[in-house]
């Protein structure tokens, strides 16, 4: 990275929500009646990673904020890569993402905005 593209970007790192530290639970049954017994297999989501190191814009990307960015939006009317700060980040209920939050752009566009 330049020097200018260090100012603005910092790297975080991202816990898998999917796994336990890089492995998941799975029981299987005994034909013999017996309790299943446990055992482990890498996660599919990160690959057996479990942390993983991303890129993200150091200050939120909502134009005249000068906050630190924490959230992602994942909708496709966010400004730059939908990175925003706590102030930006709003509660929707509309079903519109997973999470049940998005950024103030995507929200006021997808109608929670009230329109």
């Amino acid at each position: 990275m330049s020097e200018k593209e260090n100012d603005e970007w910092i790297e975080k790192t991202v816990t898998c929500p999917d796994c336990d530290r890089g492995r998941v639970a799975h029981w299987k049954e005994r034909k013999s009646g017996k309790p299943a017994w446990r055992y482990h297999l890498p996660c599919t989501t990160c690959g057996g990673q479990y942390e993983s190191v991303i890129c993200q814009p150091k200050y939120c990307e909502i134009e005249g904020c000068s906050n630190l960015a924490e959230f992602q939006c994942q909708g496709h009317i966010c400004v730059g890569n939908g990175w925003v700060c706590v102030d930006h980040w709003i509660e929707e209920n509309i079903g519109f993402s997973q999470s049940g939050f998005a950024c103030i752009t995507c929200w006021h566009e997808v109608g929670s905005g009230g329109h």
